[in-house]
């Protein structure tokens, strides 16, 4: 009979216990960024000190990290689309976008983007879950 009760006990272990359990958490209800839009200018001005540095360290044009992402730790991130005036401006921002740690977004300095509006969907993953962020930020390219 303790045979029975150990078997039967055996069972319920192995049954209960060998099921996939999600690993972690990933909320992004409040997800944003502090600013939601970056101008980006293609022509700089030597004359101007922000551009003046820009151009003597070749700083890429950058975002700043999202907020409101609260998760279990890597939290990543990829592009998921972007939104533009033409099918090959599309295909040239997603040729030169980065996401970096952070949720941070960067394009280069000299950028081959066309002048216009894009508006970017990311999505924030971890090694179970996964949230899009639809339209969360505008890249405006400017000549001057």
């Amino acid at each position: 009979m303790k045979q029975l009760y150990a078997m039967m006990y055996l069972c319920i272990f192995f049954l209960v216990g060998c099921h996939d359990t999600k690993i972690g958490y990933l909320k992004a209800d409040n997800a944003a960024y502090g600013t939601d839009s970056l101008i980006i200018r293609k022509e700089l001005d030597i004359k101007n000190a922000d551009d003046k540095k820009r151009i003597e360290k070749e700083i890429p044009w950058l975002t700043e990290n999202i907020q409101g992402v609260l998760g279990t730790a890597p939290l990543r991130y990829r592009l998921v689309s972007v939104k533009a005036a033409s099918a090959e401006a599309e295909a040239i921002f997603k040729k030169e976008f980065k996401v970096r740690g952070g949720g941070m977004m960067e394009l280069p300095l000299y950028t081959e983007l066309p002048v216009g509006r894009y508006v970017v969907t990311l999505q924030v993953y971890n090694e179970d879950y996964s949230v899009n962020l639809e339209d969360i930020y505008k890249f405006i390219v400017r000549e001057k």
